[in-house]
């Protein structure tokens, strides 16, 4: 079966990626991909971290990418993509990179909240993890009023570290209300969210977020999704995407967006 589409990926235009932004791609076309858009990290509050310094790689990237959607024309859509993290932590530096690539797709993510590391790093026998998804939903809301992105990465990020990776159980049902409102404040700003799944091949064994809340938020009438494999190599690329469109299929979906100069395009699934 030929993997039609992945909308979240990244090379080594990002710190923690495997493999070149044209490997990528070349994996993307023999993989049967008609769309494909590359999503390289771009960390605001890490930006000038000596193991980061993303003012070079994203630069670069703006280079790469509109040689390689000439190159490959014929035979992939690629898009120029970016995964904005802590987008709000430094707002003066975010609004000079929106300003100064012309992307066509922005995920708007948050791995780690104001005053904490991220996710992946925390010691939960330290910091309750509850306390920490307060935190994090407020941010992503607030992230959703800016609405200076496109899609909303990853909804249930920290339960890929806490419940995946320390097998610790959360109750989310405090969270309800507010992912209601974060859905809401989406819709109204004509904004989607993903599925994430990665999820699927990592501990917690299922994509981020699940059906219960891509149902959710297409019951609230959102109609923008997308669906990304978070992949940071080639092995990985495309994995989890057949699953996703039968979430998305049975949520309700019967089109996925293709993000082409910040507008979505729909893709009958």
């Amino acid at each position: 079966m030929n993997i039609p589409f992945d909308f979240h990926n990244h090379s080594t235009q990002s710190p923690d990626g495997e493999n070149s932004v044209e490997e990528m791609v070349l994996r993307a076309i023999e993989l049967g991909m008609k769309h494909y858009t590359i999503t390289d990290h771009l960390e605001i509050n890490k930006f000038y971290d000596e193991e980061f310094l993303y003012e070079e790689p994203v630069r670069q990237s703006s280079v790469i990418l509109p040689q390689l959607k000439e190159k490959f024309k014929d035979r992939i859509s690629l898009q120029y993509g970016v995964e904005l993290g802590q987008a709000l932590h430094d707002m003066t530096l975010t609004n000079r990179m929106l300003d100064s690539y012309n992307y066509d797709f922005i995920i708007g993510s948050c791995h780690m909240v104001r005053g904490y590391d991220d996710f992946y790093f925390l010691d939960y026998n330290e910091i309750d993890p509850q306390f920490l998804l307060d935190i994090y939903f407020e941010e992503l809301l607030e992230m959703a009023e800016w609405a200076q992105f496109d899609v909303l990465g990853h909804l249930t990020y920290p339960l890929r570290y806490i419940v995946g990776d320390k097998g610790i159980a959360v109750d989310m049902e405090p969270y309800k209300a507010i992912i209601d409102e974060i859905f809401r404040t989406l819709i109204k700003n004509n904004m989607g969210i993903e599925i994430n799944t990665s999820g699927l091949r990592q501990k917690i064994g299922r994509p981020l977020p699940d059906f219960e809340y891509v149902k959710r938020f297409y019951d609230l009438g959102g109609r923008i999704l997308t669906i990304g494999s978070d992949a940071h190599c080639c092995e990985d690329l495309g994995k989890g995407i057949a699953e996703g469109i039968e979430i998305a299929k049975n949520a309700g979906f019967s089109e996925i967006a293709c993000f082409k100069n910040r507008k979505p395009e729909f893709i009958k699934i």
